[in-house]
């Protein structure tokens, strides 16, 4: 079974790369050949497949190949994922304490927003999703707060084909109001969901950013309106900015230290 499973082209894809990676001024193909022990013509291929999709580049007179930064992104997400979560969970423990409502952690994934983590109340009266739910960014504090600050052409392709599904009465259908939802979600700097996913409740989500500043992930805090008066409601948007700044913050230094201690 085990030698069915293998895939042989894999693994010598995996060498290039790893040859690749030892030279940082890039390298001829001959001598990428020669360091994986294979013929030119498999490694030219395999190198024109991996240019194609952005993981390899040609530079100077010569031509000679090189790892793009689309390798290092890689890398940078996989670390900032788990960074994240050993960062975050302290901040959604203290949100759920303080504020005696549940703490959700989403990412911004290819295919849409996700849950990656939760902290719940023991309220009788709570919101209650899984881990691994999607966040619809027209209907979500979570979604929204992320995308406000993605690319126009993302936040697209995050979006179902025509008219944006009705959740409740008061969930964003059009395009143009979303448009402007997500104008006015990076004006103030944090998202509402006002029963626009679940009657009853409401929400508040922010944005974390990267090392680099860009989005990948959000916060959020639910509570029932029964429980939510306008004063809690303030409270709640303060704590929320506040965890998310800290957050990010934490998370760019944790990251610098990293590549730092490795250089």
């Amino acid at each position: 079974m085990s030698a069915r499973n293998h895939i042989d082209l894999t693994v010598k894809t995996m060498s290039v790369l790893e040859s690749l990676v030892e030279s940082a001024e890039g390298s001829s193909l001959k001598d990428i050949a020669a360091r994986v022990g294979l013929i030119k013509s498999s490694v030219f291929r395999i190198l024109f497949t991996l240019k194609e999709i952005g993981y390899v580049e040609q530079v100077g007179e010569s031509g000679r190949y090189r790892l793009t930064f689309k390798t290092t992104g890689l890398v940078r997400r996989s670390a900032e994922h788990l960074t994240l979560c050993r960062l975050a969970r302290p901040h959604l423990v203290n949100l759920r304490d303080r504020l005696q409502e549940s703490a959700w952690l989403a990412e911004h994934r290819r295919h849409g927003i996700v849950l990656i983590d939760a902290l719940e109340v023991s309220h009788p009266l709570k919101l209650s999703f899984n881990v691994g739910d999607l966040c619809p960014i027209h209907a979500t504090a979570l979604g929204k707060a992320i995308a406000a600050y993605l690319p126009p052409e993302q936040v697209d392709a995050l979006l179902p084909k025509g008219k944006l599904p009705k959740l409740t009465s008061r969930t964003l259908v059009r395009r143009s109001q979303l448009n402007a939802e997500l104008l006015e979600v990076r004006r103030r700097g944090y998202a509402i969901n006002d029963e626009e996913t679940i009657a009853g409740a409401i929400l508040v989500g922010a944005p974390l950013f990267d090392s680099l500043g860009r989005v990948f992930a959000g916060i959020s805090v639910s509570a029932p309106t029964a429980r939510c008066s306008r004063n809690k409601r303030r409270e709640i948007v303060a704590q929320v900015l506040a965890a998310s700044r800290s957050i990010s913050r934490e998370l760019g230094d944790a990251l610098f230290r990293a590549t730092d201690h490795s250089s």
